[in-house]
């Protein structure tokens, strides 16, 4: 096994894609800009890169959400607007950077814990393209049939999380290419993979364990969700049938 790549050799990207969110983000355009406890979502995202000692992250974004990040965020941070869905990000990150190894992350997946980050930089190897932290799938999987619904094997899948990191041939690559139906193509552009791309086109990807805390951020529940997980607000969903008083 090769030693972990020094950190000076990865570019964090931090995509802030997100649509804005009925019932979270009233003011801002995409739900990364939403406040968890005094601070925005992507500032703790970017605090938990910078203790990690990586280069500064490049940020891109939609062309709607562009004035606010650059409004808020430091000066040094480089915020790249982009039209197009998560292909023409990466690919407009691609661009704007030299490293050989890039380190893409969900603006949304905020309360990634660094211990996350840190496995995931970790694993890469001489015989690995991408790592990409997952976790087990808790519900219940149907696969829709023209007879009926069938019951899937929950232990045959896992739900990918942030951050993923790859090799930068493989991820020229991933976006050259046109869709196919693993990288998402059945569902439209901008459903794009990157880590179901490299794999289509046998990429040699790795996986590291997940974490409970690295869900998306993405509307009212999940932000309440997070608000729980960071001791800002209790779990009442136990309290079904109480009814308050006149």
């Amino acid at each position: 096994m090769s030693p972990v790549p020094p950190r000076t050799a990865v570019r964090p990207v931090v995509l802030a894609l997100a649509p804005t969110a009925p019932g979270i983000s009233r003011d801002t355009a995409t739900p990364c800009l939403e406040l968890l406890g005094g601070s925005r979502l992507i500032d703790r995202l970017l605090g938990t890169l910078g203790d990690l000692d990586l280069p500064a992250p490049l940020v891109v974004t939609h062309r709607e959400a562009t004035p606010q990040l650059r409004g808020v965020l430091d000066r040094s941070l480089s915020v790249l607007c982009v039209d197009g869905g998560r292909r023409e990000a990466l690919r407009t990150a691609l661009a704007h950077t030299r490293e050989e190894l890039l380190l893409v992350h969900d603006a949304e997946r905020a309360l990634t814990p660094s211990s996350v980050i840190t496995e995931t930089l970790s694993a890469l190897d001489d015989e690995t393209d991408a790592v990409v932290p997952v976790i087990a799938l808790t519900d219940s999987v149907k696969e829709v049939r023209p007879e009926g619904l069938r019951n899937i094997d929950r232990s045959t899948l896992a739900g990918m999380q942030s951050p993923r990191l790859l090799r930068r041939a493989v991820l020229e690559h991933a976006v050259a290419q046109g869709s196919s139906e693993a990288a998402g193509a059945a569902a439209g552009p901008e459903r794009f993979d990157e880590v179901l791309a490299a794999l289509e086109q046998g990429g040699r990807v790795r996986t590291v364990p997940g974490s409970h805390a690295g869900f998306a951020v993405l509307d009212r529940l999940s932000l309440w969700q997070a608000q729980i997980s960071l001791g800002f607000a209790r779990d009442t969903s136990h309290r079904h049938g109480i009814s308050r008083r006149a």
